[in-house]
């Protein structure tokens, strides 16, 4: 059939028969498959995570809203105390931190709360408790307010017995008083000056005899029984026992209430 040419059934057109192609010449021999390898295939490297300053911000800010930030520095890992750099033990607790334990026999003076935050908050209060008392002590002591209060009332006193000599003309059926409303208006200012002063001098005086009595009893004895003795513990004790203003208020009044009295007795 190789060609000829025959018509087609349907459409009646001519169709030529092509001859056969010729057979392909031999080809090489197939090389022997390649043995396949058995090697696990690599697992896909998973894209790196994006460290744009954008993604950062959001971080630092997410873990700001939640009250969680970054500590810097080196920290005990028993006590969670923040240590110096190059530091080799706690002081706090006396871990190791390069053998990785605490050293025996390390003892240290502990709180009786073991939650840091109860500790501060507990020396807080200690330190509030010694300002105020600080403060207390600071202000004018209760023998003094109240020797000022007796001096002021002495003076105020001897001016109303003698403005009432005055205005009325008549003086006290009393000796003493009738001298002192008859003297004149000079030596009395200096008597009411010089009482007052003289009570505040007490005052002083005994305060440092009470305090000659909470060092010990011999010495408050010594004090107050040996008039000798308590100028000299008054200048022993000045820095000891803080007696410097006491000491001053003392002599301060005692000198005043020599110089008033002495110029004002004569003359009444």
């Amino acid at each position: 059939m190789a060609g000829k040419q025959v018509k087609c059934p349907k459409c009646q057109k001519v169709i030529p028969v092509a001859a056969p192609n010729s057979p392909a010449p031999n080809s090489p021999a197939a090389k022997p498959a390649a043995p396949k390898s058995t090697t696990p295939p690599k697992a896909p490297i998973a894209p790196k995570a994006s460290t744009s300053p954008v993604g950062q911000d959001a971080m630092s800010v997410l873990l700001d809203s939640a009250g969680l930030k970054k500590r810097e520095g080196i920290f005990c890992p028993a006590c969670d105390r923040p240590l110096p750099t190059g530091s080799a033990i706690c002081v706090g607790c006396g871990f190791n931190l390069q053998a990785g334990s605490k050293i025996e026999g390390f003892e240290v003076e502990t709180k009786e709360f073991g939650n840091k935050r109860l500790a501060e908050a507990a020396d807080m209060m200690a330190r509030e408790v010694e300002t105020e008392k600080r403060l207390l002590k600071a202000g004018m002591p209760w023998w003094m307010m109240l020797a000022i209060i007796l001096g002021v009332l002495f003076m105020m006193s001897s001016i109303l017995l003698k403005m009432d000599a005055n205005t009325s003309g008549k003086v006290s059926s009393v000796p003493i008083l009738a001298k002192f409303q008859s003297a004149s208006i000079g030596p009395v200012l200096a008597f009411s000056v010089g009482g007052a002063a003289c009570l505040v001098g007490l005052f002083s005086l005994f305060a440092i005899q009470a305090t000659a009595f909470k060092e010990s009893i011999q010495q408050g004895l010594l004090c107050t029984l040996t008039v000798v003795y308590v100028f000299y513990y008054m200048f022993s004790r000045m820095k000891s026992r803080k007696l410097g203003s006491t000491v001053a208020i003392f002599w301060i009044s005692a000198i005043l209430a020599g110089i008033c009295l002495g110029y004002s007795l004569p003359k009444i």
